[in-house]
This record gives C-alpha cells, structure tokens and sequence, in this order.
C-alpha cells in the first residue's frame, strides 16, 4: 500500500458542493479525497448536494490506476442527486477524461477557464468560493 498523494479543500453548502484540488493525485489520494467528500456530504440530508464547483487550477494529475474508482464514484453522485459540476481551470486532459468518465451518467459538466468566467455566469457562487479559498489544503492522513 502507498502513502496517498494530492492536496484538496472542500466547502459545503447545499445545494451546492465547493472544491478544489491541488497536485498529483495517486489511487490512495483519490479514494482518501472520495471518503472526505462523502463524510462531508453525510452532515446534510441525502440529496441535499445536487451542484458541485470544481477547481482545478492547480490539479496536476491522477494515476491510471485511479480511473475506474472514479468513474465508480461519479456514478454513486448521480445515483445521489448530483445534477450539475462545474469544473474551473481544467486543462486539455483533464477535460478529456473528466468528459469520458461522467459519459453514461444523468449529471452534466460544464469546462470555465478560471474562476472570474464562472462568477461572470453565475454570480450566486462568487461567496461561497470565497469561503472556499480561506480554507487550508487538506493532505490525507
């Protein structure tokens, strides 16, 4: 077993979730990340997340060997309620398999190049992601 890797901060709000990740991810890190969303989202009643807003601005990557529990998880949010995820600062790639691994599911995605694109179209998130960047990066334990 590897020690997991990546950096993330999250802020709740229902119906909203805020996040941002940072850095390399490898499986333990994206599984670790997972079970903070989940016992994070456990303090508000079921179906009460159905938006999530993704920073990925300073994300770098994931190992493959993490894409199959994701696409798992992403099918378990919609099972959920999740409706909608914005995703902020994504690059080429990552818009690629974000794209293939929400493929299949009732949630869709939109791609905003930073967060002043996002809030020029969607001002109701403009405190809560001020909220959101007062947060320290959490690393898993």
């Amino acid at each position: 077993m590897f020690l997991a890797h990546g950096l993330w901060r999250v802020y709740m709000q229902p119906p909203y979730a805020y996040m941002s990740l940072k850095g390399a991810f490898n499986k333990e890190g994206v599984l670790a990340f997972q079970n903070d969303l989940r016992a994070y989202a456990g303090k508000f009643p079921a179906h009460s997340i159905t938006y999530g807003v993704v920073d990925l601005s300073e994300f770098e990557m994931s190992t493959a060997d993490s894409i199959e529990d994701t696409r798992q998880y992403f099918t378990g949010v919609t099972q959920r309620g999740l409706k909608h995820v914005d995703y902020v600062g994504a690059n080429v790639l990552a818009r690629h398999v974000l794209t293939q691994l929400w493929q299949g599911t009732a949630t869709s995605i939109t791609f905003y190049a930073n967060m002043a694109e996002l809030v020029s179209q969607q001002s109701q998130h403009e405190g809560n992601i001020k909220r959101l960047v007062e947060i320290s990066f959490k690393h898993p334990d």
